[in-house]
């Protein structure tokens, strides 16, 4: 296990060793019926000594994905996606952090020390009659907590050295200028998306990359029109637009459903959405833990390529700390129009790229506080590219002063 340096027990402090982290291995079978095996650290004990802001990494926004896709489409340019291989395994830790280790623990440690005796076998004891080996860390190792920050810093300081700028509003996104048309690279971790005019300049920018980070493992390309990424299926099938499909993730979400949420459903809410009842049965912790994920997985799908969800879910996202039977009802509902709708599409298309509009409005007093619920959308001609749907965080004593409100809570992403 490369950037695994073994140690004796005794070589670890007792400290060292009440804060090795526990080594953990998990199987997934990926939406194109592959198995994947990743190894990957319980980094929990870090938060004690790892503050937050030290750890956090930036990732794409996803207006950020919108926009380079709208152009990709606009430009005509020729798209791929890149899966980088062991991306974490390949970046150090630096010299100057604090020592990480970590204990692998029962078959786990067994089985490296039968694959690779002459590595690990010496550094294996037992404890409480269970094997254990201890490693330090010279490599980051997925779950640890700053794994992804150190990653982006190893790849932005490659691109940056490669002549690529760096967004200052996105710092997951560089583009730089090849041969009079501008390259753009687009990247959530180690998943990346690359696009320029010419389709050889795009073989160059892979090139480049498989031969710096492509020494664990071969690199995973995707080319074409079609693409799958982050969740997502991008279809640049069509001249000048894009479109955003979800089906086999919604597929995932309707599987093993309860019998009570069959059906389908014309629209995702009923008029009586916003309307609580006192008095109602709570749900009992197994359907409640229900209610959470899949709200939490509709909200991921109507962020993307389901804006027709959001007035539904951010109603839902409210309630999940302590649905009631009602609550329950409501996201039936969702579910069965999903189940109904599940092939819809979210097409984009920009008509000019320095010409963007906005549609705001408010919906007076709407919820049972009496606050109001705003709802937004920007399009370059065709298809939501930004947009919310969210109740106003202040009461309002009339419908026009709720559409201010409104247009207020949506100037920072007007001005931007």
């Amino acid at each position: 296990m490369e950037g695994f340096q073994p140690k004796h027990w005794y070589e670890l402090t007792k400290e060292e060793r009440a804060d090795a982290l526990k080594y953990l291995m998990y199987l997934k079978e990926k939406r194109d019926g592959r198995i994947k095996g990743r190894g990957c650290a319980d980094g929990r004990k870090q938060r004690a000594y790892i503050p937050k802001a030290e750890a956090s990494s930036p990732t794409a926004t996803l207006m950020g994905i919108m926009l380079t896709c709208m152009i990709d489409a606009y430009e005509k340019r020729d798209v791929a996606t890149v899966d980088i291989p062991g991306a974490f395994l390949q970046t150090k830790v630096p010299e100057d952090d604090r020592d990480i280790h970590v204990m692998l623990d029962g078959r786990m440690a067994e089985l490296l020390a039968k694959i690779s005796p002459e590595d690990y076998q010496k550094y294996v004891h037992q404890h409480r009659g269970q094997s254990q080996i201890y490693c330090k860390l010279n490599v980051s190792l997925y779950g640890t907590l700053k794994a992804a920050l150190l990653f982006w810093k190893k790849l932005s300081g490659y691109l940056k050295g490669e002549g690529f700028i760096v967004n200052p509003y996105d710092w997951c996104v560089a583009n730089k200028v090849i041969n009079g048309k501008t390259c753009t690279i687009v990247w959530h971790v180690d998943d990346l998306k690359i696009s320029h005019a010419d389709s050889s300049v795009v073989d160059e920018v892979i090139e480049s990359l498989r031969s710096e980070f492509g020494k664990v493992g071969e690199l995973s390309v995707n080319r074409g029109k079609i693409h799958d990424y982050l969740g997502m299926e991008l279809d640049f099938s069509d001249e000048n637009s894009f479109t955003v499909s979800m089906e086999k993730y919604f597929d995932e979400v309707l599987r093993d459903l309860p019998e009570d949420m069959d059906g389908t459903a014309v629209t995702p809410a009923a008029e009586h959405l916003f309307k609580t009842r006192d008095g109602v049965a709570k749900l009992d912790d197994e359907r409640a833990a229900l209610f959470h994920r899949v709200t939490a997985q509709l909200l991921f799908a109507s962020q993307r390529a389901r804006p027709d969800l959001r007035t539904a879910v951010s109603f839902l996202t409210k309630r999940v700390q302590s649905p009631d039977e009602d609550d329950y009802k409501k996201l039936a509902r969702a579910i069965r129009y999903v189940r109904r709708t599940k092939f819809l599409r979210l097409k984009v298309e920009a008509h000019r790229l320095d010409k963007n509009h906005w549609f705001i409005d408010g919906a007076f007093a709407v919820h049972p506080d009496m606050k109001s619920h705003t709802g937004s959308y920007m399009t370059f001609g065709k298809g939501m590219v930004n947009g919310a749907s969210s109740a106003q965080k202040i009461n309002t004593t009339s419908s026009t002063e709720a559409e201010v409100v409104a247009v207020h809570d949506n100037m920072p992403a007007i001005l931007w």
